[in-house]
């Protein structure tokens, strides 16, 4: 049997429950079907959810940056400035 430690939504108060976890359900699953449920109870979601539910993947988020010479582009600005 483990204890957790819930907030409660929309207060700062939290409380400790006890819950015996089937060994057909893993601790992971457990504390993602709570953490929806919370959620939906509490009008909150989670971003991996969000993303989940739009179609956004990790890859999706990266941009590619060009890499610049700082040397040469403060030289630039100097030249500009002047």
């Amino acid at each position: 049997m483990k204890t957790y430690k819930v907030l409660l939504p929309k207060t700062k108060m939290s409380k400790e429950i006890k819950i015996r976890i089937p060994s057909w359900l893993s601790e992971e699953e457990f504390k993602k079907a709570v953490n929806e449920l919370v959620s939906e109870l509490s009008g909150v979601v989670s971003i991996e959810e969000l993303r989940r539910e739009l179609g956004i993947r990790p890859e999706d988020l990266t941009e590619d940056l060009e890499v610049y010479d700082v040397k040469e582009l403060r030289e630039k600005e100097k030249r500009r400035i002047k």
